[in-house]
C-alpha cells in the first residue's frame, strides 16, 4: 500500500478493518478525518511519508493501540507532541525529528508506551534531557545523538526508580564525567554501542552502572586496563564488536564479576587467550562469532559449563586438525550447536556426532569434503539414531 499518494476518510475507514500491518509510507499528507479512521486499525500502522501532522490528526492517531511509526515527521508542534504522548499503543516512533522543543520533550516523556524512539535528534538540551528522564516506558531511543554534554547526560539520568532502557548508540566518544552520570541511570539497560574507544577511567565509571545490560559493542579493540575496569560490572556485558584480543585482555576479562559476557564477533581466539578466558568465575560466556578453533581451544571451551555452546559462525571444519577439533568439542557435557555448518569431512563428522545431542544442519545440506589431512576419504553412512533425529528435524522445518 506504499504506492498510495493520498487517501480519503472513506478509503481509510475501509483499510482500517484489515487485520495485518498497514504501510502507507507513500502518503505525504493526511486529513484529520482520515487519521481518525486509520486510528481504529488494530495492528501496526506505518505513516513514514508524512512530514507534517496537524494537531487534530495527532489527537486522532493517539487513539491507535498498536505500533505507530511516524518517522517522516521533521517538525512537531508542542500541541501535537502533547496529543501523540497519549498514544495508547506500546510503540511510538518519531525518528525523523532533528530537534525537539523542551515543551515537546516534556510532553512526549508522559507517553506510557513501552518504546519511544526519537533517534533523529542530533542535539539535546539540558532541559529536554531532564524532561525525557521522566519517561517510564521500557526503552527510550536517542540513537541519533553523536554528542552529549556532561550536563545533558546528568539531566537525562536524573529520575530514579524507572525501568527504562536508554539507547545512545550514536555516541562515538564519551567523557569521563558523562560516563559517570550515565552510570547513574536507574533503568535496566544502557546501550552505548557506538563508542569506538574506551579508556580505563571511563570504563571504570561505566562499570558502576547498576542495571541488567551494558552495551559496548562498537568497540573493536580493548586493552587490558580497560578490560580490568569493566569486569566490575555485575550484569550482562556486550562486547560484540571485538574481533580479537591478546592474552592479557583475556586474563582481565576472566575476572568478570557479572552474569554473562557476550563476545559475539570474536572470530579467532588463541590457545593462550582461550585458556586465560576460560579460567573464569562462573559467568555465562557467548562466543557466537568464532570461525576457527584449534583442538586445544576447543578442548578448553568444551570443559566450560557456562559457555553457551553456540558456534553460529563456524561454517566449516576443513583444517588438517579438524578431526581433533571435533573430538574435543564432542567431549562437551552441555549444549553444543553448529547451526550454520556447511563443510565437513566424513571422519570429522563421525567425530562430531560422538556427541549424540549435538545440533547440526540436515546431513543432505552439508558439503562432505575430502579429508583435509590428506588421509583416504570414505563415504559417510548416517547412523540409524541420527537418521531418526533428522527425520524429526525435517518434519519440524516443513511445519514452520
Amino acid at each position: 500500500m506504499n504506492g498510495l499518494k493520498s487517501i480519503d476518510a472513506a478509503t481509510a475507514e475501509a483499510l482500517a478493518v484489515f487485520s495485518g500491518p498497514i504501510f502507507l509510507d507513500g502518503l505525504g499528507t493526511l486529513s484529520d478525518a482520515a487519521a481518525a479512521a486509520l486510528a481504529t486499525h488494530r495492528s501496526m500502522l506505518s505513516l513514514n511519508g508524512l512530514t507534517t501532522l496537524s494537531d487534530e490528526a495527532a489527537k486522532a492517531l493517539a487513539e491507535h493501540k498498536n505500533f505507530l511509526t511516524l518517522n517522516g515527521l521533521t517538525t512537531l508542534s508542542d500541541k501535537a507532541a502533547a496529543e501523540l504522548a497519549k498514544h495508547k499503543g506500546d510503540w511510538l516512533f518519531l525518528n525523523g525529528l532533528p530537534t525537539l522543543s523542551d515543551a515537546a520533550a516534556k510532553a512526549l516523556a508522559q507517553n506510557r508506551g513501552d518504546y519511544l524512539s526519537l533517534s533523529g535528534l542530533t542535539t539535546l538540551s539540558e532541559a529536554a534531557a531532564k524532561a525525557l528522564s521522566q519517561y517510564r516506558g521500557n526503552n527510550l531511543y536517542l540513537n541519533g545523538l553523536t554528542k552529549l554534554s556532561d550536563a545533558a547526560a546528568k539531566a537525562l539520568t536524573e529520575r530514579k526508580s524507572t525501568r527504562s532502557g536508554l539507547h545512545l548508540n550514536g555516541l562515538t566518544t564519551l567523557s569521563y564525567e558523562a560516563a559517570e552520570a550515565l552510570a547513574q541511570h536507574d533503568g535496566r539497560l544502557l546501550s552505548l554501542n557506538g563508542l569506538t574507544t574506551l579508556d580505563a577511567d571511563t570504563a571504570k565509571a561505566l562499570a558502576e552502572f547498576k542495571g541488567w545490560s551494558l552495551g559496548l559493542s562498537g568497540l573493536t579493540t580493548l586493552d587490558a586496563a580497560s578490560a580490568k575496569a569493566l569486569v566490575e560490572f555485575k550484569g550482562v556485558l556486550h562486547l560484540d564488536g571485538l574481533t580479537r584480543f591478546d592474552a592479557d585482555t583475556a586474563k582481565a576479562l576472566a575476572e568478570f564479576k557479572g552474569q554473562r559476557l557476550s563476545l559475539g564477533r570474536l572470530t579467532t581466539l588463541s590457545d593462550e587467550a582461550t585458556k586465560a578466558l576460560t579460567q573464569q568465575n562462573g559467568f555465562s560466556l557467548s562466543l557466537h562469532g568464532l570461525t576457527t578453533l584449534s583442538p586445544e581451544a576447543a578442548k578448553e571451551l568444551a570443559a566450560v559449563q557456562k559457555w553457551d555452546g553456540e558456534l553460529r559462525s563456524l561454517t566449516a571444519l576443513d583444517t588438517a586438525d579438524s578431526v581433533a577439533v571435533a573430538q574435543s568439542l564432542a567431549t562437551r557435557k552441555g549444549p553444543l550447536e553448529l547451526p550454520n555448518l556447511k563443510k565437513i569431512s566424513p571422519k570429522t563428522l563421525y567425530a562430531l556426532i560422538e556427541k549424540k545431542d549435538v545440533e547440526i544442519p540436515l546431513i543432505e545440506t552439508l558439503e562432505l569434503i575430502p579429508e583435509p589431512d590428506g588421509s583416504p576419504t570414505e563415504d559417510f553412512v548416517i547412523p540409524e539414531w541420527l537418521e531418526e533425529r533428522q527425520k524429526q528435524k525435517r518434519a519440524e522445518q516443513a511445519a514452520e
